[in-house]
């Protein structure tokens, strides 16, 4: 355990905890960040829509981030964290490895974890030609034939988004009955639909080769499908007492109903993309120094607006 206790610790070595290291360290704050090092962009491998870093591999994103933060009071631990709980005017963060950790406040920024359906061969090419964000990956499959899967998650707002990266969207239901406001974004945008049931995906010269039950075959480009996703928030119960971090999210900077607890990147209120989850764990580093100066110098700063409804 570590005799003297940091400003901060943030669990999740992504985007917004990075960011977030990086406003606290410069704000002369002692930071320890642990990362499990499991990102749920880590099968993209690679970012895009952040400027000076588009098409920019992950691993060399963290490596040139933590090499840009040794100048400041910033520890990292490649760690899993077991879990957090407020023990008076501080946090315990106990972890796998490295035992206990104390801090005055908990950045907690581990992300969400992607539920692919169970569609075989699905996850084998998750990352590659089975994509979920068009604005992070569309562009570099530009003008090839799309499948969107819309089989478990309705996904038909994002077959019509992709319209803009191709001419040729088809819809894959999976025998999912779909409602008729559905069918009719559907229609409104030109994109057909098939109700077979998916048997199995397969690698394909093209990108990707869709099976269906009967026998039957469709190659594709890439295929696209909105995921369900699980917070990864296990460490913080039972303190957190909610299903998400979103819920007890107070403000857009981060702070949440559990003094001492701050929020950054997917788990907040944030859109689910590399740059907005930065910018979010600025927000959130922000938050914090500012609250511990009215606590080091009570009235030296006025309080935060009131929660957000």
């Amino acid at each position: 355990m570590d005799t003297q206790p940091y400003d901060t610790v943030i669990v999740g070595g992504g985007p917004a905890g990075l960011n977030g290291a990086l406003y606290l360290g410069r704000s002369r704050r002692r930071v320890l960040l642990i990362d499990s090092g499991d990102a749920r962009n880590m099968a993209a491998g690679v970012m895009h829509n952040v400027l000076t870093n588009d098409g920019a591999t992950i691993a060399d994103f963290r490596t040139r981030s933590r090499a840009q933060l040794a100048a400041y009071d910033v520890t990292f631990r490649e760690d899993e964290v077991l879990s957090a709980e407020l023990d008076g005017d501080h946090v315990v963060v106990t972890t796998k490895e490295s035992g206990t950790h104390r801090a005055r406040t908990l950045l907690y920024a581990a992300g969400v974890r992607s539920v692919l359906p169970p569609v075989p061969g699905l996850a084998d090419l998750w990352g590659h030609t089975v994509l979920e964000c068009p604005y992070c990956h569309a562009w570099e499959v530009r003008d090839r034939s799309f499948a969107v899967y819309g089989g478990n998650v309705p996904s038909e707002c994002l077959a019509a988004t992709l319209t803009v990266w191709s001419d040729s969207i088809t819809y894959l239901t999976d025998r999912r009955e779909l409602p008729q406001d559905e069918r009719d974004r559907l229609t409104a945008a030109d994109v057909p639909v098939v109700s077979d049931e998916v048997s199995e995906v397969k690698p394909h010269a093209e990108g990707i080769e869709v099976v269906f039950e009967d026998g039957r075959s469709a190659s594709y480009g890439a295929l696209f499908l909105h995921l369900d996703i699980e917070p990864r928030v296990a460490p913080l119960r039972p303190w957190l007492q909610a299903p998400d971090l979103e819920s007890v999210q107070t403000d857009e900077r981060g702070r949440t109903s559990l003094p001492r607890l701050y929020v950054a990147g997917d788990l907040g209120r944030n859109m689910q993309q590399a740059a907005m989850a930065a910018a979010s764990g600025g927000l959130a580093g922000m938050a914090i120094n500012a609250d511990l100066i009215r606590e080091d110098r009570p009235g030296s700063l006025p309080e935060p607006p009131p929660p957000t409804p």
